[in-house]
């Protein structure tokens, strides 16, 4: 995408990566950036800030619920927690931290912990940058976009913008249920994954 286009709230991005790069050009990560989830750092494969600070609890041991920083640290903070919810485990997931069974209660309570501990390094005006997707789990719709907005704002965060990375449904194999019926479609099926971008007050509560 060229400096002249206008920056899409929906798109195919080929990778996180290439969205950051146009999350970027909105002056979302000026300054001073913390990605307390760095991982492999792809979410910096096509642009990167100038003053990263980089932490990864399979790196260097920095959990995002307690970061080794004063409060008012940063301008910007990127946090992509392991929030995925269903299906086993694989050996992708550990890139990610979702390799440990977790109930979606116990990971909503790891996120929303990393989320206030997130804005707890943030500085007036600065913003917190946080990944999610909506999936279906248990039979439901877990609206994690939603339930991680409404965190946000309870901590007196304000959900300025979002960021929806379209995916390809791909075909799904038949299953079947415990009863031996076919398994039926119940919800749609590819939701985009989400990038939540929050911004602390000038004047914090």
């Amino acid at each position: 995408m060229s400096d002249y286009e206008a920056v899409p709230a929906a798109h195919a991005w080929p990778t996180n990566g290439a969205m950051l790069a146009d999350v970027a050009r909105l002056g979302y990560l000026a300054g001073r950036v913390c990605d307390v989830t760095y991982g492999l750092g792809r979410f910096w494969s096509a642009w990167r800030p100038a003053d990263l600070t980089c932490h990864d609890l399979k790196g260097d041991g920095v959990d995002f619920r307690h970061l080794p920083h004063p409060a008012a640290t940063f301008d910007a903070v990127v946090l992509d927690p392991p929030y995925k919810l269903n299906g086993t485990p694989s050996q992708p997931d550990e890139r990610y931290g979702a390799d440990v069974v977790q109930s979606w209660q116990d990971r909503h309570a790891l996120i929303r912990d990393g989320m206030t501990e997130c804005a707890r390094v943030l500085r007036p005006g600065g913003y917190l940058l946080v990944k999610c997707q909506a999936q279906v789990c248990s039979g439901a719709v877990r609206w994690q976009d939603r339930e991680f907005a409404d965190h946000g704002e309870s901590l007196g965060l304000a959900l300025v913008d979002r960021f929806d990375l379209l995916g390809t449904a791909r075909p799904q194999p038949p299953r079947t249920r415990a009863d031996g019926k076919p398994s039926v479609q119940q919800h749609a099926y590819g939701r985009p994954s989400t990038l939540l971008v929050f911004k602390m007050p000038m004047v914090r509560a």
